[in-house]
């Protein structure tokens, strides 16, 4: 999984499980990558079968794929990236976040008064979900230009966000796509009646607010869950039955990343300047260098709620070494050329996870 940030991620229990549970040797992990080029220099250089792709750089890398699917094509954005070297592709999953959730809740949006707020990848999955399921679908956002463009692109209508009050009274259908700045909304705006789809997790202020005021709410692991499903068979050419996804789903929504203990992956001068500035940083935390690959994979590791040791490997030029690093790697963050600017980057990746 590459993006930023991405250390809250819960894709690596996802896959991780999935490879265990079904006998595939293979390991997943997540890269704080700062833009698609960075990922997908990252994934050449370690030598990877594919990568998801989360916030910001999802429109980024449609650019970087030697060839997309119909749905990536439509969408504008990338989520899923297989092939080798510069025969990368790319493909779109997070429609399947929408369409398959609500279908599988017994929702059927034809007919239906649709809101998606925000105007991002996210949204516009959403959007092609929502329209290709026969909804009639708004979109909403603080930047009128942005929902403009969105709805053009997706055949359907725009909304002003002066009039988001009213808005959400008259939807059936709600879709949040942002995870911030939506703490103005209140109970009363809600009919109980409306459905509300968040794609954030955690749960956020909108989930509660929805809640409170006695709507169907479906969280966000849902959408994680049935948009890793197919990426799964991308990367595998294996299916997930609908057991073991529910069982899955149930893993993901009682887990959560919480971490007390860093884990630096060598013990080069650099990540030495690293574990130390993380000591004077984070009174906390007990950090500890790993000098050598001790054979401990992320796919045999139980994350779930409460603490966790978290292992990060400081990618540097020597793949070799990072390649052997990586099946223990829970996140890596690739080296700028100089520790100060490498660690601005890790400082604000925990933050998400302490």
């Amino acid at each position: 999984m590459a993006g930023f940030p991405v250390s809250h991620s819960k894709s690596p229990l996802i896959f991780n499980t999935l490879f265990r549970e079904m006998g595939i040797q293979a390991c997943y992990s997540r890269i704080s990558a700062g833009s698609a080029d960075e990922a997908a220099a990252q994934y050449r250089r370690l030598g990877l079968s594919g990568m998801n792709i989360t916030a910001p750089l999802k429109k980024e890398m449609l650019g970087i794929t030697r060839q997309q699917d119909e749905a990536a094509g439509a969408i504008g954005a990338v989520n899923t990236v297989t092939g080798e070297n510069s025969l990368l592709s790319g493909y779109n999953t997070d429609h399947f976040g929408v369409s398959h959730t609500l279908s599988e809740n017994g929702i059927d949006a034809a007919g239906k008064d649709c809101l998606v707020i925000g105007a991002g990848s996210a949204a516009r999955a959403a959007a092609y979900a929502l329209t290709g399921m026969g909804g009639n679908v708004r979109i909403i956002n603080r930047t009128y230009k942005k929902a403009h463009t969105l709805a053009g692109d997706m055949n359907c209508n725009t909304a002003v966000f002066e009039n988001l009050q009213s808005e959400i009274s008259d939807c059936d259908i709600l879709v949040s796509t942002i995870p911030s700045g939506l703490e103005m909304i209140k109970n009363s705006w809600f009919r109980k009646e409306t459905l509300v789809l968040d794609a954030v997790y955690p749960d956020r202020v909108l989930t509660k607010t929805a809640e409170s005021a006695g709507c169907t709410v479906i969280r966000g692991e849902h959408w994680l869950v049935n948009q890793a499903v197919p990426a799964f068979r991308i990367f595998t050419g294996r299916e997930i039955g609908h057991r073991e996804k529910d069982k899955l789903l149930g893993t993901i929504i009682d887990s959560a990343v919480q971490v007390t203990k860093i884990r630096l992956l060598g013990n080069t001068g650099p990540i030495k300047q690293i574990k130390e500035a993380l000591e004077d940083a984070f009174k906390t935390l007990e950090v500890a260098c790993i000098p050598e690959p001790d054979g401990s994979g992320i796919s045999s590791h139980k994350a779930g709620t409460g603490k966790q040791t978290f292992r990060i490997l400081v990618s540097s030029d020597n793949r070799y070494r990072d390649r052997s690093f990586f099946p223990s790697a829970d996140l890596i963050i690739p080296f700028s050329g100089e520790v100060e600017g490498t660690l601005i980057r890790l400082k604000k990746e925990l933050q998400n996870v302490l």
